[in-house]
């Protein structure tokens, strides 16, 4: 299978959305919504790798960076490592994960993604009471009633990290996992204040001083429209007395999966530029 990696921002809004109303059906206002947002996205999944580069021709031809991709490149994410702690270095960083430390020159560093994760959860507690009805007891009918309470519970919760994308001529690319509540500032030094807000905000300034050219911050700016990956229901039920049963269902959302997923498609694209540039 094929499909086309679109990575706004687009040029011309208007034209794109027409020449993909034209190439994959559906209205230019439905293709026009996607290119706003300003992440990448991928249509037009065809057999025929040809398919799918004439459609990425004439999308690029209206000023969007459009590359025809294969289903399998789509496995080929960097591998990825949970940073624990980083000393600031002359003209570079180093990271130490769980078990390894890695030293990164600006050089090496692709991008720079500072991302906002949103999650929730809902829990809903439903308690019903079944009590027999006076009149009917009187003449000896045990008819009973039904008495359906309901109490919904709401959290929500946002959480940053940083993703770093080091390029390696040697061996699979990498990249870490900067999450502000799971960082150790000792490398901040002197930078170093009371607040994790603070010092990861910091961080991520002597991040961009480090290398500029890699920057993006679209993923922070728009993680709150990336679709977040549903958690599967769970149910509970507990009865209380003969008469009185109460359920709890409890459902969620987190969307850093899928802002994981969109980081990768920023790669992907960085790849193939670098590729196209050659």
């Amino acid at each position: 299978m094929y499909a086309v990696l679109i990575v706004p921002p687009a040029t011309d809004v208007g034209r794109c959305s027409l020449a993909m109303a034209e190439l994959l059906g559906g209205t230019a206002y439905d293709h026009r919504q996607p290119l706003q947002r300003g992440l990448p996205f991928l249509v037009g999944w065809r057999q025929d790798a040809g398919e799918a580069r004439a459609i990425a021709q004439r999308v690029a031809s209206t000023g969007v960076p459009a590359w025809p991709i294969s289903r399998a490149a789509l496995d080929l994410a960097p591998e990825r490592e949970e940073v624990r702690a980083f000393a600031v270095l002359r003209g570079g960083i180093e990271l130490a994960g769980r078990q390894r430390t890695f030293r990164l020159d600006a050089a090496d560093i692709g991008l720079i993604l500072p991302c906002r994760a949103d999650a929730g959860q809902t829990t809903t507690t439903t308690t019903t009471t079944r009590k027999a009805g006076m009149a009917q007891m009187a003449m000896g009918v045990p008819i009973a009633t039904k008495r359906v309470e309901t109490e919904q519970h709401r959290e929500f919760e946002q959480r940053f990290f940083c993703l770093l994308w080091a390029r390696r001529s040697e061996g699979p690319d990498l990249l870490f996992d900067l999450q502000a509540d799971h960082l150790d500032f000792g490398g901040l030094g002197s930078l170093r204040t009371p607040s994790s807000t603070t010092n990861y905000l910091r961080l991520l300034e002597v991040l961009r001083a480090l290398a500029p050219q890699a920057w993006d911050a679209r993923l922070e700016r728009a993680g709150g429209k990336i679709a977040p990956v549903v958690v599967p229901q769970r149910t509970g039920m507990e009865r209380q007395g003969r008469n009185t049963t109460v359920a709890t269902a409890v459902s969620g959302w987190d969307t850093q999966g899928a802002v994981t997923q969109t980081a990768n498609l920023l790669i992907l694209a960085a790849r193939l530029c670098a590729a196209s540039n050659r």
